[in-house]
């Protein structure tokens, strides 16, 4: 059961029994990623990853605009490819609020 980030990370970035290295350096940079959260959804109390990024589409034309995907976190640790994106951190909490 994942709790606090530093268990997220610990599953999925080179630990023996890691799943992937999703939180390396490499990847950071390369996602343009922020920064991650930890959040729990209040009605199914279900984990998300909540990624702060600059959008891909943006890339190109010089103008970075940030964005927030989330992607629910399986029981045993997995980080599910599925994800939902949101402009504001405000729509995040709205909708892990179960509004």
């Amino acid at each position: 059961m994942i709790k606090t980030m530093q268990d997220l990370k610990r599953i999925n970035n080179g630990s023996i029994n890691s799943i992937s290295n999703y939180f390396n350096k490499e990847n950071k940079k390369f996602f343009n990623d922020i920064s991650y959260k930890l959040l729990t959804h209040k009605i199914t109390k279900n984990k998300y990853l909540v990624t702060h990024t600059f959008k891909f589409s943006d890339m190109f034309d010089g103008i970075k605009k940030d964005s927030y995907v989330i992607k629910s976190i399986s029981e045993n640790g997995m980080i599910n490819s599925d994800s939902l994106e949101f402009e504001t951190l405000k729509q995040v909490k709205q909708f892990l609020k179960g509004v």
